[in-house]
C-alpha cells in the first residue's frame, strides 16, 4: 500500500506468511521485515518460501531475536516480576531452523540496534506507534497503577546514557537462496 505510489514493483499482494497466496516455484523474491517474529510457526514460514521461490530464488527478512528490548524487560521485572515484553526466538533457533530448511543460508547475522529516548513515554509511544502489544501468556491484565509506572521509570534510569534512555532491538538478517 505505501510502495506502490513509489513506483516500486508492478504488483503486491499481502498474506499470511505461514500460507503464502502464491503459485509454487513462482518468485524470484520474497523480502520481509520485521514481522516474521510474530509468526508463531517459523519452520513452516520457511516451508512456504522453499515452495514459492523459484529455483534460485531468494528470501530476504530480517527479525528480531531474545535480547530485543532488554532494558525494558528488566525494569520491568524489578517492578513487579511480570512478562511485559514480548518474547523473541534464540538467533540460535533461527540458525538451526534456516541451516534445515531446505533453503541455503547466504547470510544469517545478529546485530544490536539501539535507539535512544529522552524519557519512556517517548519509548512507549513508540512502541504503541508500531503496533507492538505484550502477546505473552502471564501478562499482567487490567490496567498499571500510577505507583508501577513510577517505579518502572525509577528502573530504566538506571540504563541512562548520555544519549538517552536506550531500547536495544537484537536483529535478526537473514538471505536464504533456494538451490537451482
Amino acid at each position: 500500500r505505501h510502495a506502490r505510489p513509489q513506483g516500486g514493483a508492478a504488483h503486491f499482494i499481502a498474506g499470511d506468511a505461514e500460507a503464502l497466496p502464491l503459485q509454487s516455484d513462482n518468485v524470484e523474491l520474497l523480502f520481509s521485515s520485521l514481522a516474521l517474529q510474530w509468526c508463531a510457526d517459523f519452520p513452516r514460514v520457511l516451508s512456504e518460501a522453499q515452495r514459492v521461490l523459484r529455483p534460485g530464488g531468494v528470501l530476504a527478512f530480517s527479525s528480531l531475536c531474545v535480547g530485543t528490548l532488554q532494558e525494558l524487560r528488566d525494569s520491568w521485572l524489578a517492578v513487579d516480576g511480570f512478562v511485559h515484553v514480548n518474547r523473541f526466538r534464540r538467533f540460535e533457533d533461527y540458525q538451526q531452523l534456516c541451516a534445515a530448511s531446505g533453503l541455503q543460508p547466504l547470510t544469517l547475522q545478529r546485530q544490536a540496534e539501539v535507539l535512544h529516548f529522552a524519557d519512556l513515554r517517548s519509548l512507549t509511544t513508540s512502541l504503541k506507534e508500531l503496533g507492538a502489544h505484550n502477546l505473552n501468556p502471564g501478562r499482567p491484565g487490567g490496567l498499571t497503577g500510577r505507583s508501577r509506572i513510577r517505579a518502572l521509570i525509577e528502573a530504566y534510569e538506571c540504563f541512562r546514557q548520555p544519549q538517552g534512555l536506550p531500547a536495544t532491538y537484537q536483529v535478526v538478517y537473514g538471505v536464504l537462496q533456494k538451490p537451482s
